[in-house]
């Protein structure tokens, strides 16, 4: 296998597309329409505007993975508490409590 470039196995990229990405440097904003992983560093294919066609953009393995970490649920920290952590308090059923606001994921 001399000369061979070995690439990292594919890995789910569903959770891209679509995505919107801001360039700073060119003060422009656009959305993934496609990722490449057959090459030997990562290309997304930017829309930067409607009816523009898309730009290649080739990205480091270590900014990749950034990406794909940065859209991938946190599951790390749950979102409620564990009955046992919750503290014993007495409950006025005449407050309801307000409902939670969800962020939106895309």
């Amino acid at each position: 296998m001399t000369g061979r470039v070995r690439f990292p196995p594919p890995v789910d990229v569903q959770p891209l597309l679509g995505l919107s990405l801001r360039d700073t440097q060119k003060g422009r904003e656009g959305r993934i329409v496609g990722v490449d992983q057959a090459q030997a560093s990562p290309v997304l294919w930017v829309c930067w505007a409607p009816g523009q066609g898309s730009e290649r953009v080739e990205l480091t393995h270590e900014q990749f993975e950034a990406l794909l970490a940065a859209c991938r649920p946190r599951a790390a920290a749950p979102s409620r508490p564990a009955p046992s952590q919750v503290a014993a308090e007495p409950s006025d059923a005449s407050e309801p409590t307000p409902p939670r606001r969800q962020a939106a994921r895309r």
